[in-house]
């Protein structure tokens, strides 16, 4: 029979983690011989994590206060199934000595939905490491990148998201081409030739103008401004001086007393008598 600590573990999804669970660890005692170690381990020599004060028992390291926190978390709390992790907000506000005993209580405090259909989503959790007499000791968050349950919608938009850029989607690729129409063949098989269009006479081009400066376009007033300023301006004529009266148009003759003028005119001519 395998042992229950050594039985296999199967991590949890970012969907299985239930929002604001909690779960307090077993506890565990500091040894002086567990610092020196981690000390070694660390490679922190400091003298106030290898020294102690004379009557006073060894420091723990905040490092390590952090790493007990982390392997209680992972025998007593659901593991989730991690590919990134991130430490954040720590605080250490009493010291561990040798010979103390801790324990810590996780909190999921924050659960951020995922961006569109990524593969992990990222959840934080409060960690508490209090003593046996339940005074705080240390306290910080934990956030990871926890991998999600991924649907067969969800693996689309992952595989759609991780295509290269050139490569064209799979609804896109399988989609009918379509078919670009032909223009008809002429009756040897060729392309009938398109119409030509006659030029137009050279009497109806348009003269070219001569090549110089440019002609300034003169602008056009509004046809209601004109008529404003034309009245305007007739009225301000009248009102200076007085209109004169228009002249008797003249008597034209007529065509029937021209042609009696000239008649007799020639008459009389020749009623005269010849001068010798």
């Amino acid at each position: 029979m395998v042992p229950a600590i050594l039985a296999p573990i199967e991590p949890l999804s970012f969907d299985d983690l239930p929002l604001g669970g909690e779960w307090t660890t077993r506890r565990r005692t500091i040894s002086d011989s567990e610092i020196a170690l981690f000390a070694g381990v660390a490679g922190d020599f400091s003298p106030l994590s290898i020294e102690a004060a004379p009557g006073h028992a060894r420091v723990a390291p905040p490092a390590l206060l952090v790493a007990v926190a982390v392997g209680l978390g992972t025998i007593d709390m659901p593991v989730p199934s991690v590919e990134e992790w991130a430490w954040l907000n720590w605080k250490f506000p009493r010291p561990v000595h040798a010979g103390d005993t801790i324990y810590a209580r996780w909190t999921l405090t924050q659960k951020r939905p995922p961006i569109g259909g990524a593969p992990n989503s990222i959840v934080v959790w409060r960690v508490d490491v209090l003593t046996a007499d339940g005074v705080l000791c240390a306290e910080g968050e934990v956030g990871a990148k926890v991998r999600r349950h991924l649907g067969a919608r969800d693996r689309e938009r992952v595989q759609e998201a991780v295509a290269p850029a050139g490569a064209a989607p799979a609804a896109v690729a399988s989609a009918p081409r379509r078919r670009r129409r032909r223009r008809p063949a002429g009756a040897n098989g060729t392309l009938p030739e398109p119409p030509v269009v006659a030029a137009p006479p050279a009497s109806a081009a348009k003269p070219e103008r001569a090549a110089g400066a440019p002609r300034r376009r003169r602008r056009r007033r509004p046809a209601g401004a004109a008529a404003r300023d034309g009245e305007s301006a007739g009225a301000s004529v009248s009102a200076a001086e007085p209109r004169p009266a228009p002249a008797p148009a003249a008597a034209q003759p007529t065509a029937s007393a021209t042609e009696r003028g000239g008649l007799s005119g020639v008459i009389r001519r020749l009623r005269q008598p010849r001068r010798t």
